[in-house]
């Protein structure tokens, strides 16, 4: 979304502070007029900013052609093969899995992917050949969270919309290794566990009886259970709920 916003503000210069990563930088493109300065904002969903006009910062004309957020665009696509390493301690395969081309947990035929709730790390290359242009990794659709490793140079965690991430410094000429580790709900394990036997006296409406011995012992789940919940929140036959990079995966560059 694109918005010109209005502060009751003069002779100053505006600032933008991003109060998800603290990085701080000119908006070169506003205009003053009758006390009032007017400021071209971009948002993406469930963003916000601030804008901040510094006691010591000198008005400046806004110099000619300058854009306070610049358009990007889609240089290459990840497609795959992507290698996913489940945790097997939370019901997910032992050893990485391949996948051909990016797909929703919950509509894999593995029960171990299918129910699995955790973290999953997917890993795969690239090549780059220009370093010099400003470079975003954008993963498309994901749920719910991820963090990303680039070159072994951690690039922080993305939790919301739009999940992308500049790898400007961290790219380097030739095969790039990337590595996106993404986090799920609970909600599938859940319902997978509701595929097992009973492991706790219940009554009727899912509310527990009694805390079971094993429970109180600190031992596993004796029909092989990964979660416990005082009420059983979940039925077998409820609708799982997506999970993983969905992406599309892209490399995107700023356009001309």
């Amino acid at each position: 979304m694109e918005a010109v916003c209005t502060f009751r503000v003069s002779g100053k210069r505006p600032q933008l502070w991003d109060p998800e990563t603290g990085a701080r930088r000119e908006l070169p493109e506003f205009s003053s007029q009758d006390g009032r300065i007017a400021v071209p904002l971009r948002f993406g969903p469930t963003q916000s900013w601030f804008v901040v006009f510094g006691e010591n910062s000198r008005p400046a004309p806004p110099k000619a052609g300058a854009k306070n957020f610049p358009t990007w665009a889609r240089a290459a696509a990840l497609e795959g093969p992507w290698q996913v390493s489940f945790d097997p301690k939370w019901g997910g395969p032992v050893g990485p899995v391949t996948f051909e081309a990016l797909a929703d947990w919950s509509t894999r035929s593995e029960p171990g992917i299918k129910y699995y709730s955790g973290t999953a790390t997917y890993a795969g290359k690239f090549q780059t050949a220009d370093l010099k242009a400003p470079t975003l990794l954008d993963l498309g659709r994901v749920e719910v969270m991820a963090e990303v490793t680039l070159n072994g140079k951690s690039l922080g965690i993305l939790w919301k919309p739009p999940y992308r991430v500049e790898v400007t410094g961290a790219l380097q000429r030739g095969e790039n290794t990337l590595e996106i580790k993404v986090v799920n709900l609970w909600v599938n394990r859940m319902i997978g566990d509701e595929q097992l036997p009973e492991d706790s006296e219940r009554n009727a409406n899912g509310t527990l009886k009694a805390w079971p011995a094993w429970l109180a012992e600190g031992k596993p789940s004796p029909t092989g259970r990964f979660t416990f919940t005082s009420w059983r929140l979940w039925k077998k036959e409820d609708r799982l709920v997506p999970s993983g990079l969905l992406g599309p995966v892209t490399i995107q560059v700023v356009a001309p």
